[in-house]
């Protein structure tokens, strides 16, 4: 309603009454979350969705924005939480300002996710209430929310990793341990392993073949030629397949326990235990497979020659590791046919319908290295030098461009501006010494962090790091009259990896990303 009032001097104020707003509502939310798919667990899921939902609406001043809920799931690395990262965005976006959680490890064990997640909400404005620990974020400093519920999720995470292992290593000692998986050839029935006729066969085929001369290689693609499945979704046997299960004492009927072990800190991961846990052996605990003098040739036979493979590898090959296949990605193995070496891609080995490449000799690939080699000598000028005048001036451009760059630039030249006002008062009698010192102080030091910060945001640019290594590059052709393409300096200066290509040429990177293509001889073997 307006109201006109007459004032002095003629003039008319109109006076416009207040309208009643509804008061701004709170926008809340709660997470949700069981560590495990049981049926109790889903339970509890179920509780904590319906108890929150009425806890929230029924609230006054309260709004609901949502139930995010994860079932089933572990809270070790938040990456693998769907519903927690949608409310990280939602919270991103501004559409919440507080979180409730039922406890600190419901919302995160990982301290170091939990720290970063936490910080990033406090600054977002966004307050989270832990209801067990009666710990609101709302009414602590940033840092005290994130040191103290880390602190705690992770102590009592590490509280209840460690109440499982007990638990385990007594069973063990007393014998009734069951395996969480069972090996090809078993299933787990019952809590027992039980034997499934037709793998037990390709296991006695394998035993068998390898003690008849077979190699790893042989045997695996035998296998993928009868079309034998595996276990797993993937149908290929590998030759490391076969040499898993090689040395699996499972297959005699007794068994090693605690052959892997997890680590004691966070985030948990499966290493080999080389001593540091006691092990056990439990002998007759299922049926076997294969007899024991069986399984003892074979670990004798493995050793052999896994010696006589390390004899022959006391000068390791300088390509091991670099050499790739070009159609499937493959990490290329060496093989000697007839005592001389080839390359060959590890699924072509089990089969030609498995990749098309076909195997190199290791010779062919030296003489095209040293072709190549020579090849970026003498034309060094026409390739490297303009490639890296190019990158340097798109790295101007960039800079130029980069509004980080420019606001740093800016705030740089108001400092020195300003130091230079400062140094006239104090020349002039204008300023006190003490003040003019803590002024200095602090301009000097924020020009320090703003020139660091500048050459971080430079370094870290591509065109930055493709210029170094070609520099790397041109300098080491400058050194090498005659390159040796056997010296191992050549794939941390030069080249960063070679493909072997279906067509008879192998495709050279070199460290700065530049591809070159070199042809091979006719001693390419299809």
């Amino acid at each position: 309603m307006e109201n006109v009032k007459n004032v002095a001097y003629g003039t008319h104020v109109t006076v416009i009454d207040k309208i009643d707003t509804e008061p701004v509502k709170l926008r809340v939310a709660a997470y949700a979350r069981v560590s495990s798919d049981s049926e109790d667990q889903l339970n509890s899921y179920i509780a904590q969705v319906d108890f929150y939902t009425k806890y929230i609406t029924t609230h006054e001043g309260w709004e609901l924005v949502d139930i995010y809920a994860d079932e089933g799931l572990t809270g070790m690395e938040t990456k693998h939480r769907d519903d927690f990262n949608r409310m990280i965005q939602d919270c991103r976006d501004g559409k919440i300002d507080r979180v409730l959680v039922k406890s600190v490890s419901r919302f995160a064990r990982n301290t170091q996710e939990y720290i970063l997640y936490m910080r990033e909400l406090l600054r977002l404005g966004v307050t989270i209430y832990f209801e067990k620990e009666n710990l609101d974020t709302g009414k602590m400093s940033n840092e005290q929310a994130a040191d103290i519920y880390g602190a705690f999720a992770q102590m009592e995470t590490t509280g209840h990793s460690q109440n499982m292992r007990v638990s385990n290593r007594i069973r063990m000692e007393k014998g009734l341990f069951t395996p969480p998986t069972a090996p090809y050839g078993y299933r787990l029935k019952d809590k027992e392993l039980v034997i499934i006729p037709e793998e037990a066969e390709v296991i006695r085929y394998i035993f068998h073949a390898f003690l008849n001369g077979s190699g790893r290689d042989i045997i695996a693609r035998e296998l993928n030629n009868r079309g034998v499945k595996k276990k797993t979704e993937c149908d290929t046997w590998y030759p490391s397949s076969i040499g898993y299960i090689l040395k699996n004492i499972t297959y005699t009927g007794n068994q090693i326990w605690q052959k892997y072990n997890r680590t004691d800190v966070i985030p948990f991961r499966q290493v080999r235990n080389k001593g540091s846990k006691p092990k056990y052996y439990v002998e007759k605990c299922c049926p076997a497979i294969i007899t024991q003098e069986e399984f003892d040739l074979t670990q004798e036979l493995i050793r052999k020659r896994e010696g006589k493979r390390k004899a022959q590898n006391i000068c390791p090959n300088p390509f091991k590791g670099h050499i790739y296949c070009a159609e499937c990605g493959c990490v290329c193995r060496t093989k000697i046919i007839n005592e001389k070496t080839y390359w060959v891609c590890r699924r072509r080995d089990q089969g030609k319908q498995f990749c098309q490449v076909p195997q190199v000799s290791d010779a062919e690939i030296r003489n095209a290295i040293q072709n190549f080699c020579l090849k970026m000598i003498s034309s060094k000028g026409t390739i490297l030098i303009p490639a890296m005048d190019s990158l340097r001036e798109l790295r101007e451009l960039s800079v130029r461009k980069n509004r980080k760059v420019a606001d740093i630039d800016e705030e740089t030249a108001k400092l020195t501006q300003r130091d230079l006002v400062l140094t006239k008062l104090k020349a002039k009698g204008y300023m006190d010494p003490a003040i003019y010192i803590s002024e200095r102080s602090m301009i000097n030091r924020r020009t320090w962090e703003l020139r660091k910060l500048r050459r971080s945001i430079l370094e870290s640019s591509q065109e930055d790091e493709t210029i170094r290594k070609t520099e790397m590059m041109l300098e080491y052709l400058e050194s090498e009259n005659q390159p040796d393409p056997t010296d191992s300096n050549i794939f941390t200066m030069l080249i960063e990896k070679i493909h072997l290509a279906p067509n008879g040429q192998i495709q050279i990177t070199a460290i700065n990303g530049m591809t070159f293509t070199e042809s091979l001889g006719r001693t390419v073997r299809k």
